[in-house]
């Protein structure tokens, strides 16, 4: 028996800790969601939710890695193309082909959301540009120029502001289907079935949310643009051992993707960056190409980091962005401390917080919202200067309040680890059909500024409709995007044999994109935590496919037999 039990222990995957970890962060999620973010109210109930949620994903993701490996297995007889109307070859007849056949299905949303749909952080740049608003890098500063330029554009040329800031959204509806297309033949590429092909195809053409999406203006959707070929370059020259990256070319293209992608979105430096980097540990690199994604990871990195703070933006007069940014975790779990815990502050600390937050102490318990820290947080800080003092606060308080922390970091990113919302009602991702958020006085400059859509009410009710089926309703979940598939990928990574961590160092852009989704301000309301998770929408299929490649080589049976 005891022989047996050794045996039985020996025979469990290390890698069972990653839906473990997942099932007890879905448990504490679902606690999280109701009114007050209060966690650990039943304790009972939290128990028998960590055993459901942790037997669940084990059983989940155990399944369909033996069907990834049953799919794996059978595809050798599916490696002759079959020719026919859907055509999967790495050519550009194939690639423009099916990039028509994405448009086109996009198209009724298109024609429904015309002339697209401005979200409030695009107002605030238009009025950062008309000279309303300081001009900081609170936003990115290069898109805040390229709004201002085509807003300009469209005044003079139309006479209307809105038709030149609808031409960045053409170009994006127009670029989308493109990469989308590239990143299909890539996959078939990498061996995936061309039956499943049919199935990515019809899933980049007909979930809704990519046309939405895409006929809206922000700074991830435009992101998102130059993040895609960075990921299928990042991945090629994984799959080639590195020749890829000797190729001028390709160090050009993946240099500029990646810088682009950092420069239309601050974030995304902590998705490109360490991606590079960290290529060093991805075994059957060679050296040389170890070397050169080190070197574009640190040209990027210095770009971002050192010239444009330092040089590039005092030049142009572009006041840097608030720290704020960075922490709202930390500024919300003091905040918890502030409305629960008061009791414990001094009346140095309470001065601290004053001092260094643009709001008052004692406005912060009614301010306080367990799902959103831009309440508490701002968009500006008092006394920046008071970064490292606020920090060490931080770090007491949670030593002191641990729980309460916890609680407080629960509420913000809940939405990434719950199906329900507080209402109880499903956890979907929200997507904007209207223009109705936005900052005042952006009627006075734009007062061509499309509150609603031509037909918006038309999208909003279609879209819903899709959204509410059964089982397809599955796609709509803001967890499935933002960490089930992560983790699952992650499951696939660490699966038995060598080279485990050079798997995972594979996946860096998924896996820090991950990680951002943990320090965002909000996750479980409104439309932005959609936005948030728009890049691993559009990755997961290359991704998927990139973990799947090598399983099928060694298929193992779904149910081990105890030796």
């Amino acid at each position: 028996m005891k022989m047996n039990g050794l045996n039985m222990l020996k025979k469990i995957e290390p890698r069972i800790v990653v839906p473990l970890v997942l099932g007890m962060m879905f448990a504490l999620g679902d606690e999280a969601s109701n009114p007050e973010g209060h966690i650990m109210q039943i304790k009972s109930a939290l128990c028998v939710k960590v055993l459901l949620f942790c037997v669940l994903f084990c059983v989940f993701f155990r399944f369909a890695d033996w069907l990834i490996a049953e799919v794996q297995g059978a595809k050798r007889e599916d490696q002759v193309e079959h020719y026919g109307f859907f055509e999967y070859g790495y050519a550009i007849k194939p690639w423009l082909k099916n990039a028509a056949v994405i448009a086109v299905c996009w198209l009724p949303y298109e024609f429904w959301l015309f002339p697209g749909v401005y979200w409030s952080d695009t107002s605030k740049q238009l009025l950062i540009h008309y000279g309303v608003e300081r001009f900081t890098d609170h936003h990115p500063f290069a898109l805040t120029y390229l709004f201002g330029w085509f807003a300009d554009f469209g005044q003079w040329a139309f006479h209307n502001s809105i038709y030149g800031l609808y031409l960045l959204i053409v170009v994006q509806l127009i670029a989308a289907p493109l990469l989308f297309s590239w990143m299909l033949l890539y996959t078939r590429k990498m061996g995936v079935p061309q039956w499943l092909c049919h199935v990515e195809l019809a899933f980049l053409a007909l979930f809704p949310l990519f046309p939405v999406m895409f006929s809206s203006l922000a700074k991830d959707t435009i992101s998102v643009l130059f993040f895609i070929p960075f990921c299928i370059l990042f991945v090629d020259g994984i799959r080639t051992k590195g020749s890829s990256l000797s190729k001028p070319g390709i160090i050009i293209t993946l240099l500029l993707c990646g810088l682009l992608t950092c420069l239309t979105k601050k974030a995304g430096v902590y998705a490109v960056v360490p991606s590079l980097l960290l290529m060093f540990l991805i075994v059957g690199l060679s050296k040389k190409a170890k070397a050169t994604a080190f070197a574009i990871g640190a040209v990027i990195a210095i770009v971002m980091m050192v010239i444009i703070p330092k040089a590039v933006m005092p030049a142009l007069g572009v006041a840097p962005g608030g720290k704020q940014e960075s922490i709202p975790f930390a500024i919300q779990q003091v905040a918890h401390d502030v409305k629960y815990n008061s009791e414990d502050m001094t009346q140095q600390e309470k001065k601290l917080i004053s001092d260094f937050l643009t709001i008052d102490y004692k406005k912060i318990p009614k301010a306080y919202d367990p799902q959103i820290a831009d309440p508490v947080k701002g968009t500006s800080l008092k006394d920046p200067d008071l970064f490292s003092d606020f920090m060490k606060l931080w770090l007491k308080k949670t030593v002191e309040h641990p729980i309460g922390h916890l609680e407080s970091w629960m509420g913000l990113v809940r939405g990434w680890f719950s199906f329900s919302n507080n209402d109880g009602s499903p956890s979907d991702m929200v997507v904007c059909t209207e223009s109705a958020w936005y900052y005042d006085p952006i009627l006075e400059y734009v007062p061509q500024w499309p509150l609603k859509a031509s037909r918006s009410d038309t999208a909003r009710s279609v879209y819903d409709m899709e959204q509410s089926v059964p089982v397809l309703n599955a796609l709509f979940s803001r967890a499935l995007w933002s960490s089930i598939l992560p983790c699952f990928m992650l499951y696939l990574a660490l699966r038995p044999g060598k080279g485990k961590w050079s798997r995972v160092a594979s996946m860096l852009p998924v896996d820090m994109s991950f990680v951002y989704l943990l320090l965002v301000p909000v996750s479980g309301m409104g439309g932005e935590p959609t936005r948030y998770v728009l890049q691993l929408i559009c990755i997961a299929p290359l991704f998927l496919a990139f973990m799947s490649e090598s399983i099928g080589k060694t298929k193992e049976p779904l149910i081990k037999t105890m030796a």
